[in-house]
């Protein structure tokens, strides 16, 4: 069993037990509205008001707020990469390879940089003393800053030496063989890859993974953090799975401390 799976799983084999009737509490920043625990895995949309009014009115920029409050999507009004995505984990990597997200990083609390169509995945250091509206803010004006000042968003030198289609996808589809799928398959779960196009994997989630409650962690800690130590190439890892129509979930509601 691969060793991620048996770190966030099987500390944990029960269902954990309900609260029926209880109302879950909720912390409240100034802007932003983030639940403590939230069995959804697809993230509402928030937009901070005050935020999207620092932005100049020919870049229109919104924001969301992933359930467990650690990723902020910013959608941007115009295309920023096409063809290609870009995963940036730290500020050396953005400043040997992006000016947007050495921007980025110029904001306290940054932790990743994902770049993918109009959209910048902001990942939020869980130390950070900052709320995610302050971040907002400041990450909003860096973003509208770079884009008006006509500087590539990825330098061009870096995206042409990204390996071939093929080849990403013949190194994503061997670590979904040899250690996804056997991982997971004690729980009956499954991960496909339906497709790579230009750097950007594609994914779904069978079996008991599909509408699973832990399927956020699976995919995190288990599928894109795998990705990323066998194809550092690899831009976004998108899940197309209909969590919905999840038959037989492994998990109904996370288990107590996950």
């Amino acid at each position: 069993m691969a060793a991620w799976f048996s770190k966030v799983f099987d500390k944990e084999e029960k269902e954990a037990p309900t609260d029926a009737g209880k109302t879950s509490t909720v912390e409240k920043t100034e802007e932003v509205v983030i639940p403590k625990t939230r069995r959804v895995v697809q993230a509402p949309v928030v937009v901070d008001e005050s935020a999207q009014s620092a932005y100049s009115d020919d870049v229109a920029i919104k924001a969301k707020v992933n359930d467990q409050g650690d990723l902020i999507v910013f959608m941007v009004d115009r295309p920023l990469l096409e063809g290609r995505s870009f995963w940036c984990p730290d500020v050396e990597t953005a400043q040997k390879t992006s000016p947007m997200a050495t921007a980025i990083f110029n904001v306290e609390g940054v932790k990743s940089v994902l770049i993918h169509g109009m959209n910048i995945t902001v990942g939020r250091d869980q130390w950070t003393t900052s709320t995610w509206g302050e971040q907002c803010k400041e990450i909003g004006t860096e973003i509208r800053a770079q884009i008006k000042s006509g500087m590539p968003v990825v330098a061009p030198e870096c995206m042409d030496s990204l390996p071939d289609t093929e080849t990403i996808r013949a190194g994503l589809q061997k670590v979904i063989d040899e250690q996804l799928n056997p991982g997971i398959a004690s729980h009956g779960g499954i991960i496909t890859l339906n497709r790579v196009e230009g750097n950007t994997a594609y994914i779904t989630m069978g079996g008991g993974c599909q509408g699973c409650a832990a399927s956020s962690i699976t995919l995190r800690q288990g599928v894109e953090t795998s990705f990323r130590e066998a194809v550092p190439e690899v831009g976004a890892i998108l899940d197309e799975t209909d969590h919905n129509a999840g038959s037989n979930p492994f998990f109904n509601e996370l288990p107590a401390g996950m």
